[in-house]
């Protein structure tokens, strides 16, 4: 080897030494480095994690990505919200991720964000030298003049500021739940957690985000469930923008959201109901017809004549069978009842669709189901209304089974479906005031902040062997959800109950104003659970605000 040689090849090595020792055993980047944007709009970051350990970090070993908040370089938040690592971060390896952010922080101005990996309850990876990475922030207001004029064009006069300031949450929760595909806007999100988009949350919201989004947009959403309908009319769940779809099926409200949906397309635009589907029969007026006769047909007892859907809670999505995924699908092991909130979203839909073939001028459609309408809504008030309690029960179970549920069932009160009930008109007026005295008396007796509790008390210890129901007070088990709280504001203001409605929606907005976010659920103590923007019940509070404006 000739000298010159040796000499670069010991440079070379020197540098890889140099490099070596400069190197931290964790080094994150990001990029951009520079971002502009309101208090709580979402923005996504690059991230490079460069692991130079001999061993691999990995989710859920209690590492997290987090940030400090520096002002004029002066710490001013240490402790934020944890970021999960989306893969293993594999020793001698750089991982790219994206990482989704919202910075709900109150005081708007301009930051220094530092980005750090923690282990939760031992360290920081700054006090072990792992190198971070620092961001400059510039926060504006949410509630400015910038921001209605950007994105809030249509804004309901309210006459209550609270209400006024929750309009400006609403529009950004949508913003930040927009799903692209091909540069343009695929559908919504129900919240910050999740990939897809839904049916039932798309009938929650559509009536508020049709007036910040073009009419189109939402015919093209709906018309991916149609797509995909099956030949005998049932409808899935939910649609990615792979053209995935799923379905959880101890639920039984995904036809009846559909036709929830597609009436607030129809209201404006009669003429998409005639429209064919990838260019063939049948039109869509038909299709929704085709998805309340497949629950008719498919998930009613021709005994009791109602709709039958697995044991969850109240409204929930997860039944009381196995601990893990299963739960959410009905199987040998399931628990058939029938739920005051299934028959409630049934017989609304039903409505929907009478209306719907009244707008198409077709009587014998609408004495059809005019009949099948009268059935459910009798069928329900005598058998799931307890008018010694002043409230209808969360399921009746019709097995031997029923007594002991029966029991235990009749002193709780399901509040999602009692709201539904009302706005199904399923309540008088003395009636709802009974609910409301019940309601108040169990909101007193557990000092409960707002209506937005699902059951009242919830299920006992262990009832549902799923961890997210297993405990009281926990996720839709007593969970405190605005989806819900919200519409009991819709249906007392639907049925005249205006200064109850406006108590209770006050109690929601201001707890979402403090928080700078509308969480999907809040357990007990107001921790903020789930998903941290959440449509459906931005939805829902944004159509209690267009009742509370219109009736003032």
């Amino acid at each position: 080897m000739r000298p010159t040689t040796r000499k670069s090849l010991f440079l070379l090595l020197l540098l890889s030494l140099i490099a070596r020792l400069d190197a931290a055993d964790i080094e994150i980047t990001c990029s951009p480095r520079s971002i502009s944007l309101f208090q709580g709009e979402k923005v996504t970051l690059d991230c490079h994690v460069k692991n130079n350990l001999p061993t691999s970090l990995r989710p859920g070993k209690g590492y997290f990505i987090s940030y400090h908040i520096y002002r004029d370089k002066e710490l001013v938040s240490f402790d934020n919200r944890r970021f999960v690592i989306p893969r293993v971060l594999r020793r001698n390896k750089t991982t790219k991720f994206n990482l989704p952010l919202y910075f709900e922080y109150p005081e708007a101005g301009k930051y220094t964000i530092e980005f750090d990996i923690v282990k939760e309850g031992e360290f920081w990876g700054a006090a072990k030298k792992w190198r971070t990475c620092k961001v400059s922030l510039h926060l504006k207001s949410l509630f400015s003049k910038e921001f209605k004029n950007k994105y809030l064009e249509f804004f309901y006069k309210t006459g209550r500021p609270e209400f006024d300031k929750e309009q400006y949450l609403l529009r950004m929760t949508l913003k930040n739940n927009e799903i692209f595909k091909d540069d343009k806007i695929f559908g919504f999100s129900p919240g910050s957690t999740y990939p897809a988009v839904w049916i039932r949350d798309t009938a929650t919201f559509i009536s508020y985000a049709k007036h910040h989004y073009p009419l189109r947009l939402f015919e093209d959403i709906l018309e991916l469930f149609l797509k995909t309908q099956a030949a005998d009319g049932e409808i899935v769940d939910w649609v990615d923008a792979a053209g995935e779809t799923g379905k959880n099926t101890v639920e039984t409200d995904q036809e009846s959201s559909l036709v929830l949906a597609a009436v607030e397309i129809a209201r404006q635009n009669r003429g998409w109901l005639s429209k064919s589907i990838k260019g063939l029969a049948p039109p869509i007026y038909k299709r929704l017809e085709m998805a309340l006769d497949w629950v008719w047909n498919n998930k009613r007892s021709r005994e009791y004549n109602l709709i039958f859907s697995g044991f969850t809670a109240d409204w929930g999505d997860v039944e009381n069978t196995y601990p893990d995924k299963r739960a959410r699908r009905l199987s040998d092991r399931s628990t058939l009842v029938f739920s005051i909130y299934t028959q409630a979203k049934y017989i609304q839909a039903v409505e929907k669709l009478i209306e719907i073939f009244e707008l198409l001028n077709n009587p014998a459609k609408t004495r059809k189901w005019q009949k099948r309408l009268q059935t459910i809504k009798l069928q329900a008030k005598k058998i799931l209304y307890l008018k010694d309690k002043g409230y209808f029960i969360t399921h009746i179970v019709p097995s031997k089974e029923r007594d002991r549920y029966f029991e235990m069932e009749k002193e709780m009160l399901p509040v999602g479906g009692n709201a539904e009930a009302m706005t199904a008109g399923l309540m008088n007026r003395k009636e709802i005031e009974k609910f409301l005295a019940v309601l108040e008396k169990k909101r007193a007796e557990y000092n409960l902040r707002t209506v937005s509790f699902t059951l009242l008390p919830p299920y006992p210890e262990g009832f549902f062997p799923h961890h997210l129901l297993s405990h009281p007070w926990n996720y839709q088990n007593g969970g405190e959800w605005d989806w819900i709280g919200a519409r009991v504001v819709k249906g007392l203001l639907m049925n005249g109950f205006n200064k109850e409605a406006e108590k209770y929606l006050l109690e929601i907005v201001k707890k979402n104003l403090e928080n700078f976010a509308i969480f999907e659920w809040e357990d007990r103590r107001g921790t903020g659970r789930g998903a941290l923007f959440y449509t459906g019940a931005a939805g829902i509070i944004g159509a209690a605000i267009s009742l509370f404006a219109s009736a003032r």
